[in-house]
């Protein structure tokens, strides 16, 4: 049965309207191949291929329109239709009709859909699908774009260790030097997010140079390098990295890739106390990512504009700044967990699945013992298979609930219950540990102690509800503009103390400074009590106390306690008293 034009190409006929070429079946076919082959380095030379194949729709096989209709689809998702894809694409796989290879190409960009629009169940769904179908895939390039999705998908589920190993098959089979550039740019990207990149010992340089015919991946590269440089204290070198490129990076008319770059300059230049660059980039960043607002970057951008009008002064600003940000950085946080549960419900439903073929494996044994033994014989084993089967429920029964009262426990023994961060018992035994290794790597390490000024005063005049609350909008506020690494605990009541590996002093006052300046920005009308909260800071490094924790915590308290006699609601830093000089023995002296 010869199929009708569908409806995407009757629009793209009707946007398209000018005279119909004539094409040859072999014309057809290389100008199809040459418009795959551009899609991703030359949008725009693929769109004008695209209008020129669609004024020759009318001499194509129903193959050559299913072909252009997964190049147009492509079209709409590289320009954010993903609706209008999605159509196109699905009524490829739906089609009786198209051919294997196209709808083994149709799913790969509807699984990339699904990952933009962040639908993981139906992503995985349709990958699930899709590695069952690839080893039946002859066509090496299609068969290698099938890896690359995955990788692809499993990198944007956050199941990077999944990523890279697609991604390290992908590079092992590649035979182009795309197919190279993309393998090597995922692997990255996982190495990156798994805190691996030093370990695997991963050159940026190579990775960008196998990928200097594809400006997208190129300019990944560079933002994971200047995110890693980033990490290790080195804004200036993400700067370099990242600003001589910025006109290719723009031209390449990528939301996502622009608004991270724009994010990373941003947090770049606040590393190295250069406000005004740091606001620029990161409003461009908030603007590019307008209808991406989810993505890390377009949250970290706004956290940074919240940090930047904070230090302006500049309170209503600040304010309307963390309530957006607070308001993406939940989304964000959601949609994380949303990617959790759609992996663990797809490993269930995977699971399940193997379960039921096995249990049909068994029935299909037990049907055939049956033919061969008695009815009592058939009976009994029945009843073990039954019985089995409950002892397996009972244990993944019990199992699950020894895991979550293992997780409660673990929880209860390590963290403080009202603010969430460590306890002090937990907290001692990580910053032990965090000592060992910064004395043995030559590191600095920096610690914070501060208490809330007259927060006797806030418990008697309110009550303990109110303190309570004055605790956690306190933590909340301090933890906003952490590191991840940092070492926050709760010392007792209303002190608490901050670790701060790899920090020296100066970074070490910065931060207190802005944990001061956060903590008396609180607004306490959520209380339904007027207040204000300060705090009193001390501030010491292994410099001046050594790499042991007790005189660290005594030093910082000193200094705390210097911070409350000198007006409360201050950061003071530990001084290390002078040597005492020798006095003359006088017992020579002549009268």
């Amino acid at each position: 049965m010869v199929k009708s034009l569908s409806h995407s190409l009757f629009v793209l006929l009707t946007f398209f309207s000018t005279s119909v070429l004539s094409l040859t079946n072999s014309e057809i076919d290389q100008q199809l191949e040459h418009a795959n082959k551009i899609r991703s380095n030359n949008f725009s030379l693929f769109e004008a291929s695209i209008a020129k194949l669609a004024n020759a729709s009318v001499q194509m096989t129903n193959e050559q329109k299913d072909y252009l209709n997964y190049l147009v689809a492509y079209k709409y998702t590289f320009a954010g239709e993903t609706k209008k894809a999605s159509s196109i694409l699905l009524e490829i796989l739906n089609s009786p009709d198209s051919a294997l290879s196209i709808k083994f190409r149709a799913r790969v960009t509807l699984i990339n859909i699904f990952a933009i629009q962040q639908n993981w169940s139906m992503g995985l769904s349709h990958l699930s699908q899709l590695l069952n179908e690839i080893n039946h895939i002859s066509d090496a390039e299609v068969y290698l774009n099938g890896l690359t999705i995955t990788s692809v998908f499993y990198n944007q589920l956050g199941q990077y260790e999944r990523g890279q190993k697609y991604a390290e098959q992908l590079k092992e089979q590649a035979s182009k030097s795309r197919e190279l550039c993309i393998s090597k740019q995922l692997i990255i990207e996982a190495s990156l997010r798994l805190n691996q990149l030093r370990k695997n010992k991963l050159n940026f340089s190579d990775a960008i140079d196998a990928c200097n015919q594809e400006p997208i991946m190129a300019n990944f590269i560079r933002s994971y390098a200047a995110s890693f440089y980033i990490d290790n204290n080195e804004p200036q070198k993400a700067s370099d990295t990242l600003s001589p490129y910025l006109d290719e990076i723009e031209g390449t008319r990528y939301p996502r890739l622009i608004a991270e770059v724009y994010s990373t300059l941003a947090i770049a230049h606040w590393n190295f106390h250069d406000l005004k660059q740091a606001e620029i980039f990161a409003e461009k960043s908030i603007q590019v990512g307008e209808s991406i607002q989810t993505t890390q970057a377009v949250v970290d951008a706004y956290k940074l504009m919240y940090q930047i009008s904070l230090r302006n002064n500049n309170f209503q600003s600040s304010l309307k700044y963390h309530t957006k940000f607070a308001e993406l950085d939940k989304a964000h946080l959601e949609g994380e967990k949303a990617k959790h549960l759609a992996f663990q419900l797809a490993e269930h439903q995977t699971f399940e699945q193997e379960s039921q073929i096995k249990l049909l494996n068994e029935q299909n044994n037990a049907l055939a013992a049956e033919q061969a033994l008695a009815k009592t014989e058939a009976a009994n084993k029945k009843l073990i298979i039954l019985s089995l089967a409950l002892i397996i429920l009972v244990l993944s029964v019990l199992g699950f609930r020894f895991y979550r009262a293992h997780k409660r426990v673990k929880e209860l023994a390590e963290y403080d219950p009202l603010t969430g961060i460590f306890n002090r018992g937990h907290f001692t035994h990580v910053t032990e540990s965090a000592l060992k290794y910064c004395k043995n790597a030559q590191q600095d390490l920096s610690l914070i102690m501060f208490d809330l000024d007259h927060f006797k005063k806030i418990n008697d005049s309110f009550g303990h509800g109110c303190g309570d609350w004055a605790l956690k909008e306190t933590i909340k506020v301090c933890k906003s503009i952490g590191r991840q690494n940092d070492i926050f605990a709760r010392l007792g009541g209303e002190e608490f103390c901050l670790v701060l590996p790899s920090c020296n002093i100066d970074a070490a006052m910065l931060r207190a400074e802005d944990c001061r300046a956060a903590i008396e920005a609180i607004i306490t009308e959520e209380s339904t009590h007027d207040f204000t909260i300060t705090a009193s800071f001390g501030v010491t490094d292994v410099k001046r106390s050594g790499f042991n924790l007790d005189k660290l915590l005594a030093d910082a308290d000193m200094a705390a306690y210097e911070s409350k006699n000198a007006g409360r609601n201050r950061v003071t830093v530990h001084q290390v008293p002078e040597p005492k000089k020798p006095s003359l023995d006088n017992a020579w002296s002549i009268d």
